[in-house]
């Protein structure tokens, strides 16, 4: 045992060190530096907790909170339910299912940067969406460049990109599903959406909390699409607080601010995460 132990470590300890030097030291850095006026040309400042005061007393801040909030709310419920009816969908034994199991995944494949500016350009006001609608008559739509309707369609953008990743996750709990459950839910006169209801979603729930759960942290850590397609705007519409952080620390070169309201992040994002974790135990 002691051999097998002694060599299972050997192999974990690269990992162990790429983890260590890539992903928890600067998370540490960055804690520290939450508690200066650090700004790389200048010598560290310790200033206790006066970037958090700061952050929970800025305008923009909230902005940027309320912004994510929103943004969280039109993509993980989407993300949480929507995979699960294509999975069952692809999920049928059907001549050439694999193509349309390809089809859904494609768009994982593509960059998010590549995604940004395919979208902004059917987004534009001569665009292929505004040219639909024209066909029925409706006036253009300011997809990127009103304050009402960015987040939506930002939101749009990355709900397309990430049902097909979310998908693999369900259709691989809906194969260890035995058909004889179904085939018995049927004998007892079971339709569709009854056997689904009653036998699909209980036995993926384990499932659907970790889908809750990673794209909460993926909603709450979008950035590239902001950057790509927005900039934040029109008027800070489409500022997250991610966003509020990479202008602070590359902008404004504010790393203390900017590592303070990263640490608030993480903190909403953990109670969100068990939150949802009470949820799901108090449910079973």
């Amino acid at each position: 045992m002691m051999y097998k132990t002694r060599h299972a470590w050997l192999f974990l300890t690269p990992t162990l060190l790429l983890l260590f030097t890539f992903s928890l030291l600067p998370a540490i850095m960055a804690f520290v530096l939450s508690f200066s006026t650090y700004n790389v040309f200048q010598p560290i400042d310790w200033i206790g907790f006066d970037n958090y005061l700061r952050a929970f007393n800025d305008a923009q801040f909230w902005n940027a909170m309320k912004n994510t909030f929103i943004y969280w709310l039109l993509v993980t419920p989407a993300l949480i339910v929507l995979p699960i009816f294509i999975a069952i969908l692809v999920n049928q034994a059907l001549i050439g299912i694999k193509l349309f199991r390809l089809v859904y995944y494609f768009p994982v494949l593509v960059s998010v940067v590549v995604t940004a500016f395919l979208w902004q350009w059917m987004f534009q006001s001569d665009g292929i969406f505004n040219y639909v609608l024209s066909l029925f008559g409706v006036s253009p739509v300011k997809w990127l460049t009103s304050t009402s309707m960015v987040l939506p369609s930002l939101a749009i953008v990355t709900i397309w990109q990430g049902l097909g990743y979310y998908m693999l996750f369900y259709l691989a709990g809906l194969q260890s599903v035995s058909n004889d459950l179904y085939e018995a839910a049927e004998l007892d006169g079971a339709g569709f959406m009854r056997k689904h209801l009653s036998i699909t979603l209980p036995l993926l729930r384990p499932i659907i909390f970790f889908v809750a759960v990673m794209s909460t942290m993926s909603a709450f850590k979008e950035f590239t699409l902001m950057l790509t397609m927005t900039e934040g705007g029109p008027l800070r519409a489409s500022t997250t607080v991610v966003y509020m952080v990479f202008e602070k620390a590359f902008t404004s070169l504010e790393m203390g601010y900017a590592s303070a309201i990263s640490f608030i992040l993480f903190a909403v994002i953990l109670i969100l995460s068990i939150l949802n974790r009470v949820l799901i135990e108090k449910e079973d």
